[in-house]
């Protein structure tokens, strides 16, 4: 009799205990598990997370090394880090042409045409991982002769952005 007692106390409180797990009053911790290619990551309690960009101005010419306009730069000041770049550039230009027209990061373009790699990613600051970068796409567009480069970089990364804005959605913890 004892025994049936016992297996019917430890049938109910397991019940009991199922019945307040599955109603959310026990909360396990959500561990925050990124898969990725060749396994997975987990990331814990993420404490900070930021939407990055990284621009590449690829060259066709093998002799000239690839510029890289932007890196890891937040989405929501890229356009001014952009700016901030090309316009130390197009100072580099000016101070080898004395008495040209001036070019300004605004009207600055290539003679050759070239390549803009876009990549998006999610930087992640978290329990297990003190830094994790999930890219999240790339992307690249090209750029024709004579083309501004701060309206081309700039009209290319807002189309890609709110091409990829649900995959960005979906990789944000923190919302």
């Amino acid at each position: 009799m004892r025994s049936v007692i016992a297996g019917s106390t430890i049938v109910g409180i397991a019940l009991i205990l199922a019945s307040l797990i599955n109603a959310g009053v026990f909360r396990f911790k959500n561990e925050h598990i990124i898969p990725v290619d060749g396994g997975a990551v987990k990331l814990g309690e993420v404490y900070d997370e930021h939407q990055i960009v990284s621009l590449v101005l690829n060259f066709n010419d093998k002799a000239v090394p690839d510029e890289e306009l932007l890196q890891q730069a937040n989405v929501g000041n890229y356009k001014d880090a952009l700016k901030s770049k090309l316009g130390k550039l197009s100072d580099l230009i000016n101070s080898g042409n004395k008495g040209q027209d001036k070019v300004t990061a605004e009207n600055l373009s290539l003679k050759n045409p070239a390549k803009l790699e876009i990549t998006v990613a999610v930087r992640y600051r978290s329990e297990f991982q003190p830094s994790f970068t999930l890219v999240i796409s790339k992307k690249t567009v090209d750029i024709p002769a004579n083309t501004p480069i701060y309206k081309t970089s700039a009209d290319s990364l807002d189309s890609f952005l709110q091409e990829k804005k649900q995959e960005i959605d979906s990789s944000l913890y923190l919302k």
